[in-house]
């Protein structure tokens, strides 16, 4: 059988059957001890398991059994961010809960063809968590399974994704594999053994992924002293798929690969066997509804049709139809951002690197707090003059038109203490303007779930943080219409977007801007 993922604000009233179906399958499971493989919690600690944290929410009790090293080994802490591994191991981990669920709804006398809905919160009528998710009790009166205390949003009772807090952007990027040399970052992120957390995020779990997970998961009470122990599950990895709602976040981003690869012949995955057959240092597992491990490769996730996969989803139709990312072209003097890109000189948008070259970076090391911070970054004048060469160079009667540098803007080493901290990043707004009065030069959004864990040393993401890369080839194209050539420094400025206070000791350790050239 094959089954349909549906949006979940499709489906009718707030308690519709399949959200009733989910939180009596999901009180059944919590049920099961956390050795068990279809527990709750055995299924959550997959993602992460974190002993304090746990503990500090109730999801465990010191002393109590523990599954068998070689299940922790094997089982837990898989899942992968900062990689290209990113998109095809989350599909498998769905896939093994939806199948896990589906057993728990027939087991409790539901539908056999029970499926896991998706949250579309790019749907301006379901930007806030649905209300099923928000409710102590069912329709009944008994316990709602899809309630949990620790999801505090704003931490005023708000769980709402603004229109400006996400985009699809991502869907625009042809190419799956991104590098760590300072240019693109891709669509699913770069070439790396199992990653479980610290490195360059690709463009799709940077945004929308990440900053719907600290925006959901919050903090307990912004205004006071708090610890991790404080931060909503949604806000930490280790913690994250507690939350019912993770799930339904997730198979919004999994249907966003989905729509990547149809949207554009160019938008290829990866052919590369340690992509389709990796990764070799670690293999991927999931159970089955009876508990019995699977193991999978990204191969195993290409067609969702096929087992072991067997779902489609509602919809996969294009957001951005006729949208693609610009490139800029001569008009007489000036530079204008209107003309479709042409293909990236033919390079299989599954492998092929093209060649970074840096352009400038800030001086020092910059802290990130409340309210906006900013630092600026002084270009190198030679490499500068090759960007402004490359966009002069494309003209708009060419008969072989020539693609114009692309340029990144990096912040590197991003270390912290706050998952859930939310930045908007712009970048050269004129001095003594409000920064969202200018829409134009907003970069993008900078989210720091899984900050913690990668920055520290002691713990085996090593200490690096996390990196983020922003593409800012249109920005730079619009200030030459304003200027003779681009300017010799670039003025970067961070918008809280909720809160963050000196103590969290948020630092980039580099602000870089890179070119990326054919």
């Amino acid at each position: 059988m094959t089954f349909e993922r549906k949006d979940v604000s499709t489906l009718g009233s707030d308690w519709n059957d399949t959200l009733v179906w989910y939180a009596k399958a999901v009180g059944k499971m919590q049920e099961r001890p956390l050795a068990s493989r279809t527990s709750w919690r055995f299924l959550a600690a997959m993602h992460g398991f974190n002993e304090v944290l746990w503990s500090a929410h109730g999801y465990y009790s010191s002393g109590e059994a523990l599954p068998s090293d070689s299940d922790k080994a094997r089982f837990w802490d898989q899942c992968q961010h900062q990689s290209w591994y990113f998109l095809p191991w989350h599909r498998g981990y769905l896939a093994s809960f939806e199948a896990i669920v589906r057993s728990a709804v027939v087991e409790l006398g539901g539908p056999a063809d029970w499926s896991l809905p998706y949250w579309n919160y790019f749907d301006p009528d379901s930007r806030s968590v649905p209300p099923a998710f928000l409710q102590k009790t069912m329709p009944d009166g008994s316990p709602n399974h899809l309630f949990v205390e620790a999801r505090y949003g704003d931490g005023h009772g708000k769980f709402i994704v603004e229109p400006e807090d996400v985009s699809l952007n991502a869907l625009k990027d042809h190419a799956f594999i991104g590098g760590d040399s300072g240019g693109n970052s891709g669509f699913g992120g770069p070439d790396t053994k199992f990653n479980h957390g610290k490195g360059v995020n690709g463009h799709l779990e940077s945004d929308p992924h990440n900053t719907v997970h600290g925006l959901v998961g919050g903090l307990a009470d912004p205004e006071h002293e708090e610890d991790r122990t404080t931060y909503g599950l949604m806000s930490i990895p280790a913690t994250a798929a507690l939350d019912p709602i993770f799930w339904l976040h997730h198979a919004n981003i999994d249907r966003l690969w989905e729509v990547w690869r149809k949207r554009d012949p160019q938008n290829l995955d990866p052919d590369q066997d340690s992509w389709l057959k990796g990764p070799a240092d670690r293999k991927f597992i999931v159970p089955d509804p009876d508990g019995e491990g699977i193991t999978f490769t990204a191969s195993q996730m290409l067609d969702t049709t096929a087992t072991p996969l067997n779902y489609t989803y509602q919809d996969t139709s294009d957001p951005l139809a006729g949208s693609t990312r610009k490139k800029v072209r001569l008009t007489g003097l000036r530079l204008l951002s209107d003309a479709p890109m042409v293909n990236f000189l033919d390079i299989k948008s599954a492998g092929g690197q093209v060649a970074t070259e840096l352009l400038g970076a800030n001086p020092n090391r910059i802290k990130l707090a409340g309210g906006v911070s900013h630092t600026s970054v002084t270009l190198d004048k030679a490499s500068t003059d090759k960007v402004n060469n490359s966009f002069e160079s494309v003209k708009l009667f060419s008969a072989t038109p020539k693609e114009p540098d692309r340029v990144f803007l990096n912040l590197e080493n991003i270390r912290g203490k706050n998952d859930a901290a939310v930045f908007y990043v712009y970048v050269n707004v004129p001095s003594g303007d409000d920064p969202k009065d200018h829409p134009e030069n907003k970069v993008g959004v900078l989210s720091l779930f899984g900050v913690s864990d990668a920055s520290k040393t002691d713990s085996p993401h090593g200490g690096a943080g996390i990196t983020q890369v922003f593409e800012i080839t249109s920005i730079v194209d619009n200030l030459q219409l304003d200027e003779s050539q681009l300017s010799d420094t670039l003025q970067v400025q961070f918008v809280a977007r909720n809160t963050v206070k000196p103590e969290h000791d948020i630092t980039v350790e580099r602000v870089s801007v890179f070119r990326e050239s054919l």
